[in-house]
Formats: structure tokens, sequence, C-alpha cells
């Protein structure tokens, strides 16, 4: 069984996982209509374990779930998503749901999406689990994934008609979870989870200039193709990567 914590109510000092200006997006999508929480998944290491991003995500939703009832009054659903593309014999949304518990976030707020194998599908599966009514998703999920991730959550909406806007939670990996958990051998590590933040920056951005810009988003939906956002959207998207690639490498 996965090791949980209960959370504890937090305060705006307290609530370090998400900047102060996503924060306050925060409650301007709370004000303006009704949210839904869509945390993603990360794949699982091949023994099942979970990596770091994956508690950071998990963490990090339900922060926002507990805080957004402790200062406007409503505690949104958490749509967890994330299929188990590496056959570790479980779903990351799995695993999320039994984080999210150990957090204290009540079982009737959560709802697992199993299917999912890549960011796209994430954006593609959730739809139907949004709630009625709702006007935002609040996204989280690492730093790092969420230029690519806003990006494509953006396009499956525009190829639906669907008129609901993306608020950004990124989150860093070295959240209190992490550190609080003790470093895996690489060699039980899948491969993508061994990697450094630098080189899964890297990746982000070549995954952008050569599959986004080059072959468009037909390859991630079996029998669906996704059209583009506008390319000043995927230039900004590639901007935001090459700017994280520059803190970093500083």
């Amino acid at each position: 069984m996965l090791a949980v914590c209960t959370l504890r109510a937090l305060s705006p000092k307290t609530f370090s996982l998400l900047s102060r200006q996503h924060w306050s997006a925060a409650i301007d999508a709370l004000a303006d209509g009704s949210p839904a929480i869509v945390v993603l998944g990360q794949s699982l290491n091949p023994d099942g374990s979970t990596p770091k991003t994956l508690l950071c995500r998990a963490e990090a939703a339900a922060s926002l779930h507990f805080s957004s009832a402790n200062y406007l009054g409503v505690r949104p659903p958490v749509i967890a998503t994330g299929g188990d593309p590496v056959g570790a014999g479980t779903s990351e949304a799995a695993v999320m749901g039994l984080l999210l518990r150990g957090h204290g976030v009540p079982e009737s707020k959560i709802c697992l999406e199993h299917r999912a194998q890549n960011t796209l599908q994430n954006a593609w599966e959730i739809l139907p689990m949004l709630p009625k009514g709702c006007e935002r998703i609040l996204l989280v999920t690492s730093d790092f994934h969420m230029p690519r991730a806003a990006y494509l959550f953006e396009a499956v909406l525009a190829s639906r008609g669907l008129n609901l806007t993306v608020v950004q939670y990124p989150v860093d990996i070295n959240c209190r979870a992490a550190r609080a958990t003790p470093e895996l051998n690489p060699t039980v590590c899948s491969a993508i989870n061994a990697q450094s933040t630098l080189k899964r920056l890297q990746n982000e951005a070549r995954f952008i200039r050569d599959e986004v810009e080059q072959i468009g988003l037909k390859q991630h939906i079996p029998g669906t193709e996704i059209q583009p956002l506008p390319e000043w959207r995927l230039k900004q998207a590639l901007m935001e990567v090459e700017e994280l690639l520059n803190r970093t490498a500083s």
C-alpha cells in the first residue's frame, strides 16, 4: 500500500506549491464560473512505484481543492487522468486516487480516468467527466510539462467547440512530498523518471518543434485528428519551454 498523509487546511503563506501569480488566477477562475481540477498522470516505474513528479502533482491538486473551499466556499471536483502506458499493472489515475484520498480529498470529489496513454488523450478522455456547467479547467501538472499540456488541452477544447478556459497550475518537482521521499535507485526507475529536469525540458521543446509543429496532432488519439492551434499559440508554448530551459541551464 502507498504511504499517505493527511493534509491540513492551508493558508496563502503555506500554499507554496503554486506560484503567487497562479494563486491569483485561481481566485479569478473560481469566482467567475464552475471549475474542475484536472491533474495529469506521470508514468509509473516498472515495479509500480510512484515517481516524485506524480507525488507533487497529487499534492498540488489536493492543496488546490482544499484552499478553494477555505477562501471561496467551493471545493471543485478533482479529475485524475492517466492510464498505464508502461505496463506497471495499475493506472496512474488509480495511484493518484490513493494519494488524493490520503491527503483528505473525499472520494465523492475524485473522478478517475484510466484510459489515457499520453497528454493529448488526457485532454480528450476527461471531457465527459467535466461537471455540468463547468467553465474552467484548473490544470495541474509539472512546470516542465505545463507549456505543452496547456497547448494540447486548448487544442482539444477548440476542436470540440467548447468555450472553456484552461487555468495553469505548474508544480515544482521539488515539492514537500518529493523532499520527504527517498531517492530510488536509477535502475528501478523508468527511463523518463530517471531524466533530469533539463533533459525533460529539452524533450518538451523537441516535441513541440518536431511533432506538434511539423506533423500536427494526428497520431495521439486513435481515429481522431485534433487541429493545431494558430501559429502564435504554438510559438508561445515553445517560448515558455525555452524560458524554463534557460533558467534551468543557468
